[in-house]
This record gives C-alpha cells, structure tokens and sequence, in this order.
C-alpha cells in the first residue's frame, strides 16, 4: 500500500496535470520520460477536458511495490484512472512511478497518459 505521502505526490501530479499546468509538472518529475510539450500533446490527443477525481479516488490506488530500488528507497509504480468532464471516470489513465527518496520525501516520474487498461 502507498503511504500517505506517496499519495499526496500523486494528488499534487494530478492536480498539476489537470490545471494544464504541464511545465510545471516537467519541473517536477526533472522533465523525465516526457516533456511539457508531451503531456499537452498527450492529453489535447484524447479530445477530453480532464477533471479533479473526487478523493475517494485516492484511497484505493493500484500502487505495486517495485524491490529492485535503493535499499534505502521504496518506491511504487502507480495506476491513477483520469477523469474527464465527459466520461466522469474514463478509460484514461497516468502510470507514475513513485519512488520516496528520504524519509517522507517523494519524488515521482510520469512514465505515461495512455488509453485503456495497460500501464
């Protein structure tokens, strides 16, 4: 199960991809896997207006713990299903890789934005 704050990195990507805010979250994960440029591109593909998912969206998420880090990380690769204004919850989703650095603190890649179920 991810940790509290493993989650709260994974609100604050999401609210960040929501707001469009897309060179800020470059910023964030150090621009790696994809660039501003990419993830607009990404989410403009779709044809959808993305949505804050309601919290309880954040209790239960698929978060599958990755052993093959630091001995002194942990780190999760992590499923979020998107919201739209269209669908409400949609067949879109943002795989991260969400990896704590230190004690308490998170830091989280966007591995992709894709359509259906694979990560």
């Amino acid at each position: 199960m991810l940790p509290e704050e493993g989650v709260n990195a994974v609100r604050a990507v999401l609210g960040l991809l929501v707001r469009g805010h897309y060179e800020e979250l470059e910023t964030l994960t150090e621009g790696r896997r994809l660039s501003a440029g990419e993830m607009a591109s990404a989410i403009e593909r779709t044809g959808r207006h993305l949505i804050t998912p309601p919290d309880g969206a954040f209790r239960s998420l698929d978060a599958v713990p990755l052993a093959d880090g630091a001995a002194d990380e942990r780190a999760f690769r992590v499923r979020v299903p998107l919201w739209t204004a269209q669908d409400g919850l949609s067949d879109l989703a943002v795989s991260l890789l969400v990896t704590e650095v230190m004690d308490g603190v998170w830091t989280v890649e966007l591995l992709g934005i894709h359509a259906g179920e694979g990560t």
